[in-house]
């Protein structure tokens, strides 16, 4: 029976079973991980990095042909679970029927089998021998780390704009009832999602949990349009503006670009030319898509998403283009001069060329976005927090934060630091130091003793057995201080050419970058 597109029960699997499984993919298990795999979701730890460390991704078609070359026999038995006795030529049907029973497929003939195993895209992910459970739990626990920062510094934006908002609002005296009157919005596009923004914050009148809410239903007062904006996520608010009436959209989303970035545009027309017009409106629209996709990358943060394959649509290793990306957007129906289509991977080649040369326009231009051919990745996002912080926040940390958790799973940086364990103790050498420069031979009186011929190596003699007393007391310091060296307790991530591939951050991103 074809598969016709229903909804499929999997089969489960226990925990050993799942170590068992990771072992024939020939992923190694150090002393004591295989009691620490209970305290890690699969999904979360293997299923969620697995593309950084696979090396061959099989297909069906791929499985039977390298079968009938008696290819990779054993290691097929060994990963399906296939008796030792069962015969080459039998092989591939019985690898077949593994594959449907484990996703639910019903099918009759080999044929109806490989039809259904090719329309849920089934592949086999195969590992180099180095592989380990631990470098899975490693990029875990390294992304959990690197998530909430980058969440700590991408709500600091988002509270940000939402009190660009509320500026706005307030300067133009609106009702507080502005975010509930349908007159504010733009509905004259079919595009526009005004009514979903309608649904959303007159869903938010209802949310009992949130205090300030409560207490205005308590007094049957409207909600006024502060506290709804501030109950907001990121993208909520981006999308609450963009489908505001033009003007007032345009003109808030104005704010956000003048604010977060070095430019100080206006709505004044007089005195520009046409140009100057386009190319600010096409300045204020770019930044618009920029806030976009920071309130989706803030979901992702918020919702423990794996972040190096950000914007990634697809990975296939056996492709000469193994990536392809989701963003930015493009027209499928876009054409060349001569009538062919253009590829969308051509179309956002263009149309990052042209956001960073408005990343330059932002932020002046650095070393990063000097280079107009880059995609989409975590690299870029990661720029762009930076820089909106950097102007919004002279004092940030974010750079040094960012850098010393890399370093810390040595993750692309490897950096070695010397600490005083002691300082006591160094302040104590420090102050026998001083006395050396504070220690007075008293040479004149030397030399006036010897020109009047009077004695004077007694008082030679006790200058010398004082300034080897500071010394012994120097010698005797420097012993009791203790320094130590601190660097990753992790060995270098073998996967790091993978990993930059993904996210476009290699070593020279955090030079680039400032």
């Amino acid at each position: 029976m074809k598969y016709k597109g229903a909804d499929l029960n999997l089969n489960t699997n226990s925990t050993n079973k799942l170590i068992e499984i990771l072992e024939l993919k020939q992923i190694k298990f150090d002393k004591g991980e295989k009691s620490l795999f209970r305290k890690y979701s699969y999904y979360q730890v293997i299923n969620a990095y697995k593309n950084l460390f696979v090396k061959d991704i099989e297909y069906i078609d791929t499985i039977r042909s390298n079968i009938l070359q008696n290819k990779n026999i054993e290691f097929y038995k060994n990963v399906f679970k296939i008796k030792p006795e069962i015969k080459t030529e039998e092989l591939y049907e019985k690898i077949c029927d593994k594959i449907c029973e484990k996703y639910g497929l019903k099918s009759n003939s080999l044929q109806e089998k490989e039809e259904n195993i090719r329309q849920i895209q089934y592949h086999l992910h195969k590992y180099n021998s180095t592989t380990k459970y631990g470098d899975f739990v490693r990029m875990y626990k390294f992304e959990h780390e690197l998530r909430l920062m980058l969440l700590k510094y991408t709500l600091i934006i988002e509270e940000s704009m939402k009190n660009i908002f509320i500026a706005y609002l307030n300067d133009h005296n609106a009702k507080a009832d502005y975010l509930v009157n349908m007159h504010n919005y733009n509905t004259s596009s079919i595009k526009n999602k005004a009514f979903d923004t309608m649904k959303l914050i007159i869903g938010k009148y209802d949310n009992t949990k949130s205090k300030p809410i409560k207490r205005k239903r308590e007094q049957n007062i409207t909600v006024p349009y502060w506290i709804i904006i501030n109950e907001l996520a990121m993208n909520q608010t981006y999308y609450a503006i963009a489908n505001l009436q033009e003007d007032d959209s345009r003109n808030i989303f104005l704010n956000c670009t003048n604010f977060f970035t070095k430019l100080n545009l206006t709505n004044e027309k007089k005195g520009k030319s046409e140009a100057i017009r386009k190319k600010e409106e096409a300045q204020i629209n770019t930044f618009k898509t920029i806030l976009c996709y920071l309130g989706e990358f803030r979901n992702m943060l918020a919702h423990n998403q794996p972040i190096y394959c950000y914007n990634i649509e697809s990975f296939d290793i056996n492709k000469r283009y193994p990536l392809e990306y989701e963003l930015p957007k493009t027209n499928k129906n876009k054409k060349y001069s001569d009538g062919n289509f253009i590829p969308k991977y051509k179309q956002q080649i263009s149309l990052n060329a042209k956001l960073m040369r408005n990343l330059s326009d932002y932020f002046g231009e650095d070393s990063f976005n000097k280079n107009n051919y880059t995609n989409l990745n975590l690299s870029k996002i990661i720029y762009i927090i930076y820089k909106i912080l950097i102007n919004i926040d002279k004092n940030t940390d974010f750079y040094n934060e960012l850098k010393n958790i890399f370093v810390k799973y040595n993750i692309i940086l490897n950096e070695k630091k010397f600490e005083i364990e002691n300082v006591e103790e160094c302040i104590n050498l420090l102050e026998e130091i001083k006395k050396i420069e504070e220690f007075d031979l008293e040479y004149k009186d030397i030399i006036s003793k010897i020109e009047a011929k009077k004695a004077y190596k007694n008082f030679l003699h006790g200058k010398d057995n004082q300034l080897k007393d500071i010394k012994k007391t120097i010698l005797q310091r420097s012993k009791k201080v203790k320094i130590v060296t601190k660097e990753s307790k992790y060995k270098p991530f073998l996967e790091s050419k993978r990993y930059t591939m993904f996210t476009g951050i290699d070593e020279k991103f955090f030079k680039n970058i400032l």
